[in-house]
């Protein structure tokens, strides 16, 4: 077998290699996953409604996605009549809001990004860990570049607490466990993470990947595959309606 015609094998082979991974690529994050019931509903600040459509907006839970440069956060309000999260989590009394987040332990909770730390946490993560940061009303001090706002309705808000807390790795007592402080004072903390429930971190399962399966978990469209924040962002819902 002749040079030239080698070459031209390996073009083609690497031709096919790019638009297979192009068309998994368009299929992973323009594509939907199911959903299996109407989680969204108007916020409350919306004008006029009708009377029945007034009642359920007025019960509705405002959910907000943060997008970073490579990370998303879901942040949700401390307090509502389906969950509190102080209860469960002292250190965010005080606070309106609650951002969340899933991740590689050494490399979440180091601070600095690395390239050795992002291939250990990308390829060989140990353990993951889950965050949480109390937030005052924007502009929040955690700065992400955009946000995406929308309501869901109260059984729906459900689905989605009960995703998160099954990340967390319980003590013998049933009580979260508490690692270290966060990056934003007493009101933000690092809790181990149950692998069992969310899987190993990894490329494929990523932070992103964690929040697109706990909003799909409360009926929210989320790609088949969200491992960078922007096919997540492109298909949330925005209603515009930003708490004051």
């Amino acid at each position: 077998m002749t040079a030239p015609r080698i070459f031209r094998i390996v073009l083609r082979l690497s031709l096919l290699v790019l638009v297979t991974a192009a068309v998994c690529a368009i299929v992973c994050f323009f594509i939907p996953r199911r959903t299996s019931s109407t989680a969204l509903v108007a916020c409350a600040e919306r004008a006029i409604q009708p009377k029945a459509e007034q009642a359920e907006s007025a019960s509705a839970v405002q959910i907000i996605v943060a997008e970073y440069l490579y990370h998303t956060g879901i942040i949700l309000p401390v307090q509502s009549a389906v969950y509190d999260w102080t209860v469960e989590f002292p250190h965010l009394r005080g606070k309106r809001f609650v951002e969340l987040g899933w991740g590689d332990s050494d490399f979440y909770m180091s601070g600095t990004v690395t390239v050795g730390l992002a291939i250990q946490a990308l390829f060989f993560s140990r353990s993951s860990v889950m965050n949480l940061t109390g937030l005052d009303a924007e502009p929040f001090a955690t700065q992400p570049t955009r946000t995406k706002h929308f309501c869901i309705r109260p059984e729906a808000y459900k689905h989605l607490v009960a995703t998160v807390l099954r990340s967390f790795a319980r003590s013998e007592n049933g009580n979260p466990v508490w690692l270290r402080e966060g990056f934003f004072g007493h009101h933000s903390a690092f809790f181990a993470a149950n692998a069992a429930n969310t899987g190993a971190y990894s490329i494929a399962n990523n932070c992103n990947v964690w929040n697109s399966n706990a909003l799909h978990s409360a009926g929210i469209a989320t790609p088949l595959w969200a491992g960078i924040p922007q096919p997540l962002m492109w298909m949330l819902p925005d209603t515009q309606q930003h708490y004051r």
